[in-house]
Parts: C-alpha cells; sequence; structure tokens
C-alpha cells in the first residue's frame, strides 16, 4: 500500500532532466505540420495518418545530422512497415495478434540490441497498433501508407533543423561513437544473456494483450495493446509497477479532460490547434513526469481519431478507459512472471526444503 501511494504522490514530482524544449518544440512542430497539410489539402486523412509517422521525430538525438537523419530514415522505415503489415492484417482477423507480437519481438530484440534509449520499440508498436483500428480497403490502406511515409519525411526535415539549432543556440557538443550493428550486436550476445528470452515474453505478453482486447469486443481493442506495451517500457518491475498506477490515475484525469474537450463544438483548425498544444504538454512531461504526461495523452488520442472519420473505428471513452487500465494490469502481472522466473533461475529466491523434497520424491517414483 505505501508503494502505491509513493507511486500517487510522485505524480506530482517534476524530474530535472537536460532534455532540450528545442526537442519538445519539434515533435510540436512535426505533428502540427502535418495535421495542417491535412487540412489545408482538404483531406485530414493526411493529417492524421501522416502525424503517426511523424512520430518518428520522437527518436530524435542531439547527435551530428548524418547519424541523425539515419536513425530517423531507419526507424520511420519500421513504422511505415509496421503500419502496413497491422492494417494488411485487418482482412484475417485472427492473424492481428500474431501479426502485433512479430512486430513487437523484432522491435524489442533491434532496440536492445542498440542499447537505445527510450521511447524504444514503442512508437512502433504503437503505430503498428492503431493500424489494425483503421477501416480500409487495399487501396485505402496503400494511400495511408504513404501519408505515414510522409509524416517521416517531415519528421527528417524538422529533426535536421532542430539538430542544427541546438547546436548553434546551445552549443553542446554531444559525444558520439560509431558502433556497427554487427559490433552491437556481437556484444549483446555475450553479454546480454536474457536479451532473446525477454523479448520472447515481452512480445507474448502483447499478443496476449492483443488478443484479449479483441476477444472481449472493446471499441478499438488496439488500446489494450498500446498501454500494454507502455507499461512494458520500464526494465525493472519496480519502474513497470509505477508506470502501471501512473498511466491508469493519469489516464483517468486525461479522460475526464477528454470529455470536457468533447462537450464544445470544436471546428476542425481549432482541434488541430489543440492537439498541437497538447503534444508539446505531452513531450515537455514525458521525460520529467510520466503520470503528469497521461494527462494529455488521451485527449490528444482522442481529438486525433477523432479528426479522420471514417478511418478509425468509432473512438469511445469506456472502452478506451477499458484498455487502458486492463492492457496495463496484463502488462505488470506478465512482467512480474518474468521477473519472478529469473530470479528464481538466478538462485536469489530459495525455495522451501520442503517443496525440493517433494520433487525428488516425486522424480523417484
Amino acid at each position: 500500500m505505501s508503494k502505491v501511494k509513493k507511486t500517487i504522490k510522485s505524480l506530482l514530482v517534476i524530474k530535472k532532466t537536460d532534455d532540450s524544449l528545442l526537442r519538445v518544440f519539434g515533435a510540436g512542430m512535426t505533428t502540427g505540420i502535418m495535421l495542417l497539410i491535412g487540412y489545408l489539402s482538404g483531406n485530414m486523412q493526411v493529417g492524421t495518418f501522416g502525424a503517426l509517422g511523424a512520430f518518428a521525430f520522437l527518436y530524435y538525438l542531439p547527435i551530428p545530422t548524418k547519424h541523425l537523419m539515419k536513425r530517423i530514415f531507419r526507424v520511420g522505415l519500421f513504422m511505415i512497415f509496421g503500419f502496413f503489415a497491422g492494417a494488411v492484417s485487418t482482412f484475417v482477423p485472427w492473424m492481428i495478434p500474431i501479426t502485433i507480437s512479430l512486430i513487437s519481438l523484432l522491435g524489442f530484440i533491434i532496440f536492445r540490441i542498440l542499447n537505445s534509449p527510450k521511447p524504444g520499440a514503442f512508437f512502433i508498436i504503437m503505430v503498428s497498433s492503431m493500424a489494425t483500428g483503421t477501416s480500409l480497403n487495399f487501396t485505402g490502406i496503400l494511400s495511408a501508407t504513404l501519408y505515414v511515409a510522409f509524416g517521416v519525411i517531415a519528421a527528417i526535415i524538422v529533426a535536421v533543423i532542430v539538430g542544427i539549432l541546438h547546436r548553434k543556440l546551445i552549443e553542446d557538443d554531444e559525444k558520439f561513437a560509431v558502433v556497427s550493428f554487427k559490433e552491437r550486436f556481437s556484444c549483446a550476445i555475450k553479454d546480454d544473456s536474457r536479451l532473446l528470452l525477454t523479448s520472447m515474453h515481452h512480445a507474448g505478453i502483447i499478443f496476449f494483450a492483443t488478443y484479449i482486447g479483441m476477444s472481449l469486443g472493446l471499441g478499438n481493442p488496439y488500446w489494450v495493446t498500446i498501454s500494454c506495451a507502455a507499461v512494458l517500457q520500464g526494465r525493472e518491475l519496480v519502474v513497470i509497477f509505477q508506470r502501471n498506477i501512473q498511466r491508469i490515475v493519469g489516464g483517468m484525469v486525461g479522460l475526464l479532460v477528454g470529455i470536457v474537450l468533447f462537450s464544445f463544438d470544436l471546428s476542425v483548425l481549432s482541434t488541430i490547434l489543440i492537439i498541437i498544444v497538447l503534444n508539446l504538454f505531452v513531450e515537455y512531461c514525458m521525460v520529467r513526469n510520466y503520470g503528469l504526461a497521461n494527462f494529455f495523452t488521451n485527449p490528444l488520442s482522442l481529438l486525433l481519431a477523432n479528426l479522420s472519420s471514417g478511418a478509425f473505428v468509432n473512438e469511445l471513452i469506456s472502452s478506451r478507459f477499458a484498455g487502458l487500465v486492463l492492457g496495463s494490469f496484463i502488462a505488470f502481472i506478465g512482467a512480474a512472471i518474468i521477473a519472478g522466473a529469473l530470479t528464481l533461475y538466478e538462485g536469489k529466491i530459495k525455495l522451501p526444503e520442503k517443496f525440493i523434497h517433494a520433487v525428488k520424491h516425486q522424480r523417484r517414483d
């Protein structure tokens, strides 16, 4: 109980960080560019699907321009592939959990090998999962995938501009060592014995969450998957537990904010401006206070999905809340199982002598 109280109190704590405000404005700018393009072109699918590709900017690091472009480009390609695979899997519904879990497995392994700082594979899984909520034919999927690619291009351009401004204004010489994927892979195989086991286990949890979300017939079952993947971002069980509570409490407040916003008769342009502002708050808070960031992620997601009429299944706040809670608990329970199993395997937990004696006796029989 004390851990729960401590976690809830942490909602009020703003962590000190060296995160640049330029990155925060860059994230808001990238999403805003795609939404405004959609608005001006009279096709909001360009904006909403492009905004998914714009999430590639969130992998921005203050590194040399050449390497930054490669980083965003590679992440963007993974997002485009994940979106297309997720959208196509809707033609055969039983393939959805398999597709998302395979994308998750690949993402967990690659980002673990690269020892990539957060957000890791989360946005890859998120974009792929959201694609399973589309209601498009094959031609529509190709168009939507192209719009996601436009978002990735915007992310690369804005990332380069932010990187240049960062060096000019902040004058921060980021030390950057070039290490090939082959070298990182070799180190991971030698030094990270849990790599494959934990990646497969986490992908299995994602599969289970996706399957449960679909089985319950929630309005948009992919929210179960997204909530599960978000909580699994924590490496340690304590961190996962904290994120679990913070996501639920923050999500409840966020949904209330969403209800208030939906009570107003907002125009498309007003909705876009609110989304940009909410995105700025999300990116500012995410590295400073995870729980507080969830105050803004939920209304942002609801407004974003609501912009593209006919592209996504109708959003229901009740199903969003159910997905948030269910996904968070599935992630925590799954993480607790593997954490306990690994601790037991490493001999950090001593089994009772009676249990060991009983097992030996059964083997003899």
